[in-house]
């Protein structure tokens, strides 16, 4: 079977916007998320980053699309951005239960009172995140690997690095702020 000249530069394309797309994430989705958290206030930034889950979903499928062609190898991607939305989710939560609602101050989680909350809000679920990403990531180039996608799993590691990055947006405010200020 011959493939046209054509046909290859188009498949050559696809496969590079979909590895890059990604990589423009990585670039506009924290200046992005700090803009829009500046002009629209914290409220709006818990819809600004299910924005940027969802972008990523779009990528995945379409980075699927171009490289895998399969259902299975979708599914990790998927799996990474339910567990992002999960994370976020219990530490919105831990948030209410565990930090007082009036009288927070600058340090709050680094004071001996704010310990307990800085474990569950802060450092458990970024580190029980970082690991279920981890594993979702090994999965889906286990499953590239067995699909035939030997050097095209490299096109994946925008996808992922997008992902590690989009996952910590919340942890990184929260434990760069030093406060207790949050918006998951």
């Amino acid at each position: 079977m011959d493939i046209s000249p054509t046909k290859a530069r188009t498949d050559r394309a696809a496969v590079a916007l979909a590895t890059i797309a990604p990589l423009i994430v990585v670039v506009l989705a924290t200046p992005g998320t700090m803009m829009i958290g500046e002009q629209y206030g914290t409220d709006a930034l818990p819809f600004v980053l299910v924005g940027w889950c969802v972008v990523l979903l779009g990528f995945a499928i379409g980075l699927n699309r171009v490289l895998l062609h399969e259902v299975k190898s979708f599914l990790p991607f998927l799996a990474a951005v339910v567990v992002i939305l999960a994370i976020w989710f219990w530490q919105r939560q831990a948030f209410a239960l565990l930090v007082p609602h009036t009288g927070l101050t600058y340090g709050y989680f680094l004071q001996p009172e704010g310990a307990r909350a800085r474990f569950w809000v802060l450092s458990l679920p970024f580190w029980v995140g970082l690991a279920c990403l981890s594993v979702c990531c090994l999965v889906a180039l286990i499953l590239g690997w067995r699909a035939g996608a030997r050097r095209s799993l490299a096109c994946m590691i925008p996808w992922w690095l997008a992902a590690f990055i989009v996952f910590a947006f919340p942890s990184m405010y929260l434990d760069g702020q030093g406060n207790a200020s949050i918006f998951i």
